[in-house]
């Protein structure tokens, strides 16, 4: 068997294609663990599922939540600051640079859960092997359901936060570039995904028992497949002209995944050793004095003070009241401190904010503490992706019902008046709600995807990640990044303008 010698293998479970000139009874050729290793599709299956939920709401999408100006920090760990600081900095696509833990994250998880899941469907597919557990149950259609959703998230999830990359459906290919684009990328995950439920359906007695301490019946597995697909299918646009011109048959897609999606909301308690929301752990912690580890930005009290007075910036002096607002969900989901924590003004006051976040708050301080509640997928993200896919299809009245129905969160919870039925009220009401409702509970790239396909972040952000330096240098192909406030108008690999405008205001006044 060859892989691509760029993506990671699984340790310890494979070393080579062919055995050493000497035996090292320690190891085993890949034919060698499929032959020897009974429940070897299992334990990949299982590996690649697991990687998948864990990198889906992974602590590296810290920088995409600052990049959305949803968190604010000055802190040089994982270089947070240089994601939050204004004017927006070009991305070091240096190997040796401390951000770079973000796109190394997704890039080198999500391939290896592609890649694991990919050899778990070539012993089933290709090698007519079954699969059975420890305790000899044959989990063969299980395993292979399974494997294909793995497959269709990771490689979604590649396509909606890289520019480029390599589908990788063979376990024997060797080809060593990045040829496909990220909507080849998005494309063969709904396909994917699609297969994945197919293969449910037509599986009397699935079962979804991959994540510990997790079990999902074959409806709600078919209904996480569906939200899945519309939430990657929806994160698919660069910029408000690529949102456009997808079209209505691509808006209607979206609309009738999120349709068949979850129905309630989709909450994971932490149990030893499993699945913890590791960006919502981060956006939660608090410091000694009680202050925000990773608070939200200032744009969020920004868009929920009723009287105006929130400034763009954080003044150079003095501290700012707790605002009010007609939304009462805003009491529940943030505090007020007059604690700056570890915010360094050396660095930036304009940065600073007064806000922690209450909601989703474990007394731990820590979500990987046995108990806590995660959530993974929010009914409410499902009403924000349906009522957008509406918005796009020029259905302006049914995109603002979905918002005022009485059993939408801005309506039950938060008490808001009616959105009317007008593209700026409706896109303004969409923003809103990714800040307020979803916040951290949408995972590693929301809201940073509704603001990049609707031109909300601030100019200069970039809207995607380049192929990591080590990827590149391992190919022989030139290192390229993206983002800078003097690059506007850059066309990147894709060939695409990149022109965004601020969340709020003049674009002009956050980048000058």
């Amino acid at each position: 068997m060859k892989i691509p010698y760029y993506i990671l293998l699984l340790p310890l479970l494979f070393t080579a294609c062919k055995k050493t000139d000497f035996d090292n009874p320690t190891t085993l050729t890949n034919q060698e663990a499929i032959d020897q290793i009974r429940d070897l599709g299992l334990k990949l299956t299982t590996s690649s599922v697991q990687t998948v939920f864990s990198t889906s709401t992974s602590s590296a999408g810290t920088h995409f939540s600052l990049l959305a100006d949803q968190t604010t920090n000055t802190n040089g760990n994982s270089s947070w600051w240089d994601f939050a600081n204004e004017p927006r900095l070009r991305l070091n696509n240096n190997t040796s640079y401390r951000g770079a833990v973000t796109w190394n994250t997704f890039y080198n998880n999500l391939y290896q859960a592609n890649l694991d899941a990919t050899l778990a469907v070539d012993i089933i597919e290709k090698q007519g092997k079954r699969i059975f557990d420890t305790q000899g149950v044959d989990r063969t259609d299980d395993c292979l359901a399974a494997a294909y959703y793995a497959k269709g998230v990771a490689q979604g999830y590649l396509g909606v936060i890289f520019d480029r990359g390599i589908i990788v459906d063979d376990a024997n290919l060797t080809t060593k570039d990045f040829p496909d684009s990220y909507k080849a990328l998005i494309a063969n995950s709904i396909r994917l995904i699609d297969k994945s439920i197919t293969l449910a359906e037509a599986n009397q007695s699935f079962k979804f028992d991959f994540l510990r301490g997790q079990t999902l019946n074959k409806a709600n597995f078919i209904r996480l497949a569906n939200s899945m697909a519309a939430r990657i299918l929806s994160s698919e646009s660069r910029d408000i002209e690529e949102s456009e011109k997808l079209g209505s048959a691509h808006w209607t897609k979206v609309l009738q995944y999120a349709e068949k999606g979850i129905t309630q909301d989709y909450m994971i308690s932490t149990v030893t050793g499993g699945y913890y929301n590791q960006l919502l752990t981060n956006l939660l912690q608090r410091n000694s004095d009680g202050s925000g580890w990773l608070p939200p930005d200032l744009k969020v009290a920004y868009l929920a003070d009723k009287t105006g007075k929130t400034p763009k910036f954080y003044p150079q002096t003095g501290i700012l009241p707790a605002i009010e607002s007609d939304d009462q969900r805003f009491y529940k989901y943030f505090g007020y401190s007059t604690s700056f924590g570890i915010l360094i003004e050396s660095r930036g006051r304009g940065l600073f904010t007064n806000y922690t976040r209450v909601r989703w708050f474990n007394v731990a301080n820590t979500l990987n503490t046995p108990g806590a509640v995660n959530p993974y997928f929010l009914t409410e993200e499902l009403r924000l992706l349906k009522s957008e896919a509406k918005f796009w299809l020029k259905d302006y009245s049914g995109a603002a019902n979905l918002l005022n129905e009485a059993t939408a969160s801005r309506k039950s919870a938060g008490g808001l008046p009616n959105v009317a039925p007008d593209e700026d009220s409706l896109r303004k009401a969409l923003h809103y709600e990714y800040a307020i409702e979803i916040d951290g509970a949408g995972g590693a790239f929301i809201p940073f995807t509704f603001m990049r396909r609707n031109n909300l972040l601030v100019g200069g952000t970039p809207t995607e990640y380049p192929i990591p330096q080590l990827q590149l240098d391992l190919v022989k192909q030139p290192v390229y990044t993206f983002g800078g406030k003097d690059y506007f108008n850059e066309k990147e690999n894709t060939g695409r303008q990149r022109l965004q405008r601020m969340w709020v205001g003049n674009p002009q006044n956050k980048v000058a």
